[in-house]
């Protein structure tokens, strides 16, 4: 491939990132990182059980990509349950969560690395989820509805910085429906250290 060819492809996007990492450092910056690279761990051994690839990290922030949209989203559950029974156990000396967004999209293959608006959006979906949660924009939803024994939260219309999408709360246990504004404006997570453009 020349330097001027743009390889291309449509894929499915795992973003996730730790709820409070800088607060977690700043009390306790050796436990802190013991934790996360336990919970790494378990997200790993997930992306091999579910057939993703990571393909991008940086400090407490993941991307990986998924052939199948319903193995990302069923990859996804299975990490906030492990995660919620890692913090239930008494040798746990920081409870890390977090927060995940799927996005699906046209993306950009550079080297191992995937570029584009496809993956902005997936950034932008995780900094749209609550604490714990899983939310989805609506291409994942229409992939996996019927295909899934979860139900969804339709959070209609939202906008994070220059990015507009239709997203959806997957309803784990324990999870109230909640409703959002389509103009309220939500604080996207910095992606910067994992390289991502951000498209306008």
């Amino acid at each position: 491939m020349s330097d001027e060819e743009i390889d291309r492809k449509i894929t499915v996007i795992f973003a996730t990132d730790v709820v409070g990492y800088s607060k977690h450092m700043e009390n306790d910056e050796a436990e802190t990182v013991k934790n996360l690279r336990a919970c790494e761990n378990i997200l790993l051994k997930l992306f091999k059980d579910f057939k993703g690839r990571l393909f991008n990290t940086g400090g407490d922030s993941f991307l990986a990509e998924f052939v199948s949209a319903v193995s990302a989203v069923e990859c996804a559950v299975a990490f906030q349950e492990a995660i919620q029974e890692r913090n239930k156990a008494d040798d746990t000396t920081v409870k890390l969560e977090f927060r995940i967004g799927i996005n699906s999209g046209d993306v950009i293959k550079e080297k191992d690395n995937l570029l584009g608006d496809g993956v902005n959006i997936a950034a932008r979906l995780e900094a749209l989820a609550q604490t714990n949660g899983i939310t989805i924009s609506k291409g994942i939803y229409d992939f996996v509805k019927g295909k899934t024994k979860h139900e969804f939260n339709d959070l209609g219309l939202q906008k994070v910085k220059q990015n507009e999408f239709h997203a959806f709360d997957l309803m784990l246990d324990g999870y109230q429906k909640r409703q959002l504004s389509s103009s309220q404006t939500f604080k996207a997570v910095s992606y910067t250290h994992l390289t991502l453009p951000t498209i306008y």
